[in-house]
């Protein structure tokens, strides 16, 4: 990933990019924390759904890894540039993670069985994100409509 590449995959005059982003490390901290931003607006969507105060914060992330797009997985691929040139710039990234996934995700009853289909939601998003997927997107329409089953449900898994 460089700054060149970038401006030209972004249509804009390396100028342009520098002059917004002056280095690297400014344009990936930038790619996180949109991710983050855009990650909290999507949950907020989900929550919409559901009466005030009533979302379940594991069906809300399951049922967000369900509905992204072409555009999400894009964005997503940020968090890939930053991992495989600039780890240590994902350290505020993991530690909001971190707290969300304590504090909200597994404050279930069995916070085990919540990490367990976190795990599962994430992992299927990955395999996306990645591009290795061997599902269609029926079949993994199906698979996250499961997972937001056995949320709500005590189904064995």
């Amino acid at each position: 990933m460089t700054l060149d590449a970038v401006a030209e995959r972004a249509g804009v005059s390396k100028g342009g990019l520098m002059y917004n982003f002056p280095t690297k490390e400014a344009l990936l901290t930038a790619m996180i924390t949109r991710l983050g931003t855009e990650g909290d607006k999507l949950r907020e969507q989900e929550r919409a759904k559901f009466p005030a105060g009533q979302a379940d914060e594991l069906f809300v992330e399951i049922s967000m890894f369900a509905h992204l797009s072409g555009n999400d997985f894009r964005r997503h691929a940020a968090l890939l540039a930053v991992i495989a040139t600039r780890p240590e710039l994902m350290c505020s990234f993991r530690d909001v993670h971190k707290k969300r996934m304590f504090e909200d995700i597994l404050a279930h009853k069995d916070p085990v069985r919540a990490a367990i289909l976190f795990f599962a939601a994430l992992g299927l998003h990955f395999d996306e994100l990645l591009g290795i997927s061997f599902m269609d997107v029926e079949q993994r329409k199906k698979v996250y409509e499961r997972l937001l089953r056995l949320v709500v449900t005590e189904d064995k898994m």
